[in-house]
């Protein structure tokens, strides 16, 4: 009793430590996810803020498993460098993340990555490695099953085709990026999207269309930030002084100054006043325009102190970014293979489902024919023992019996031997006298009894079917000497076993024969397998061709004592099975074999024509006709 007690007090202790182990993971990511909100609230406005949160919220994800919790902390941190400008801590941690991302098998995380990636390339002007970041982004992305997942990844594709110059690609991009982003309701996009539109149009001097893009930001229901404010009023400002609209063209861009001003963009501020000077010089107002042109010059004197950093950055991300690219080619190669394998994996678990399915419905519609088949021959038998044809079909039934026997009778006796031979084989294998290459050997020898006993037994079915229900015959071009190559390997064990060495003599060039290949098998079978049954041990059998205008002739002179002419006379013109003769090592046969071999040839247009040579063999030589097409 108190045993049972004890066992019942540990089990309780084991279960009580698992639920307080998992509600302890689940209070440390819940607390890791806190502060990654937390830092979301200054990740654009407050670095430093952004940054203690992050590093409250890692020190916590530290102490998960949890691999998409640890990239998710690593790409905010890559978000909140990049916002800052440290592009090489950004791309550091944007590729922690994506590794991260990778191990949890996240798509959309490995997209985002993808996509910070090729912000930082745009960032510093590269954007033809930036194009390729985004095409690799909008890959991953299409791979979850939100259609409108790739909407940042297909916007920023077409800003860097649009600042690379090739303006044709943009404008298919960036019209497809704004169907996304209304399809989707996010009105940010929608409005980065427009404004680049309008800056597209206005590079293509098509100045209407270009204003119209602009207005539909400032004019929206839903307020842009101020990015998108200052851009599109800048747009405005641009458009109107291309028409002349000098005092709208100054308000315009003074209200982009103010937008710029407050998101203390050096790249915004220079080209607004860039295109305030311009302004002013065309309204003739030269105070002004020196006051905005001094402004101009410092913006660009910080801008270029910008850009010296970013070349530096450049430098620093250039090498870290060699050592990656191959392996997140690499990766991503290797993702892509792997999601096509499942699909097709997919694909054929279920086609083999609808196989089954139609199987079963086959088989289940086979039985019920069945059934009713024997219900009407039943039917049948009934009503023709009331008639007087039952005397004609009993001795119908009784020649289909005869020929049965015969068949059987036929099949027990030629089939002993080569199942002799496997047994044999099989015995000398289990007995574990052999080495494993002679196993070896010895099982390719047995392969090869199977295969030439397979042939017999299906030349034995092909004339019994022939005899019962008569035979088809489809003629086409075969070329005879690899048909024969074949025939001669599958009675390789046979010619084996009575040392007989077969010389297969192959002409160089040799016109098809246009035969049934059923029926050639069928006739190079029984015509090699009694060439090697009348050659004496450890003589030869010599196989070999020649041609004339009209057909192919096939010769195969055995080694044994020739035969009789009374025998070549019975052969020629015997319709019937004849009395088979001993063979040299005292085999013995069925006599069915000739016959058949004379009912196919008829059936294929050829003929045969046997000499003998007494005492030195004889030879069958069977003239195939060519194709006369």
């Amino acid at each position: 009793m108190q045993i049972k007690f004890l066992g019942i007090f540990f089990l309780f202790l084991t279960k009580l430590a698992l639920a307080q182990t998992k509600f302890s993971q689940e209070s440390i990511a819940d607390s890791a996810r806190y502060y990654i909100k937390e830092a979301n609230e200054s990740i654009f406005n407050d670095f430093e803020i952004a940054k203690e949160e992050l590093i409250k919220a890692k020190n916590f994800v530290d102490q998960t498993e949890d691999a998409a919790l640890k990239a998710e902390v690593a790409r905010k941190f890559a978000i909140a460098y990049y916002i800052k400008g440290e592009y090489y801590n950004s791309l550091s941690h944007f590729l922690e993340a994506e590794g991260l991302y990778r191990k949890a098998g996240d798509w959309v995380g490995i997209g985002k990555c993808l996509n910070g990636l090729g912000l930082i390339q745009q960032g510093i002007d590269r954007h033809k490695e930036a194009i390729e970041y985004f095409k690799q982004a909008r890959d991953y992305y299409n791979l979850s099953k939100d259609k409108y997942a790739s909407t940042p990844a297909v916007i920023n594709l077409g800003i860097s085709e649009l600042q690379s110059g090739d303006l044709d690609h943009a404008k298919a991009t960036l019209d497809s990026a704004l169907i996304m982003a209304i399809g989707s309701g996010r009105k940010d996009i929608e409005h980065v999207t427009l404004n680049h539109l309008g800056d597209l149009a206005y590079k293509k001097d098509q100045i209407n269309t270009a204003l119209t893009y602009f207005e539909r930001v400032v004019n929206d229901s839903v307020e842009p930030n101020n990015w998108e404010k200052a851009f599109s009023y800048y747009g405005l400002a641009k458009v109107d002084l291309a028409l002349n609209n000098l005092y709208e063209a100054e308000r315009y861009g003074l209200k982009a100054l103010d937008f710029a001003k407050a998101n203390e963009s050096f790249y915004e501020l220079e080209r607004i006043t860039g295109v305030l000077f311009n302004i002013y010089e065309a309204k003739g107002e030269l105070e002004k325009a020196i006051l905005i042109s001094k402004q101009n010059r410092a913006y660009r004197d910080s801008l270029y102190d910008q850009k010296r950093t970013r070349a530096i950055n450049v430098l620093n991300l250039e090498q870290k970014e060699a050592d990656n690219r191959r392996l997140r080619i690499e990766k991503m190669e290797k993702d892509k293979e792997l999601s096509k394998n499942k699909l097709i994996i997919a694909v054929l678990l279920t086609l083999g489902f609808i196989l089954i399915l139609i199987l079963f419905f086959w088989v289940k519609n086979y039985q019920q024919k069945e059934q009713f088949r024997k219900a009407l021959e039943e039917k049948n038998r009934l009503i023709v023992q009331k008639n007087d044809m039952i005397t004609e079909r009993n001795i119908e039934l009784a020649k289909l019996n005869k020929s049965k026997d015969r068949l059987f009778s036929i099949l027990s006796h030629d089939l002993k031997s080569p199942i002799g031979s496997i047994q044999k084989l099989l015995e000398l294998i289990k007995s574990g006298e052999f080495t494993q290459k002679e196993q070896a050997e010895l099982l390719d020898e047995m392969l090869k009894q199977v295969s030439a006993t397979s042939s017999m037994l299906q030349n034995l079915l092909q004339w019994a079917n022939s005899q019962l229900e008569g035979s088809k015959v489809y003629m086409e071009e075969v070329i005879l000497p690899k048909r024969v190559k074949e025939i001669m390997d599958a009675h390789y064990l046979v010619a084996k076993a009575k040392n007989i060495r077969m010389i297969h003599e192959i002409p160089s060039n040799m016109s098809p024969v246009f035969v049934d290949n059923g029926h050639l098998s069928i006739i190079l079978h029984n015509l090699i397998s009694n060439a090697i049954k009348f050659t004496h041990p450890g003589k030869e059998i010599k196989i070999h061709y020649s041609e004339n205008e009209g057909c192919v002739l096939f010769k195969v002179k055995d080694g044994g004592d020739g035969i009789s002419k009374e025998r070549i006379d019975q052969i020629q013109n015997f319709n019937t099975q004849i009395m088979s003769e001993l063979g040299t090592d005292m085999e013995t046969g069925t006599g069915i074999g000739l016959l058949l071999v004379k009912q196919f040839l008829m059936m294929n247009n050829a003929y045969l024509q046997i000499k003998s040579y007494l005492g030195e063999g004889s030879e069958f030589i069977i003239c195939f006709s060519k194709n006369k097409d």
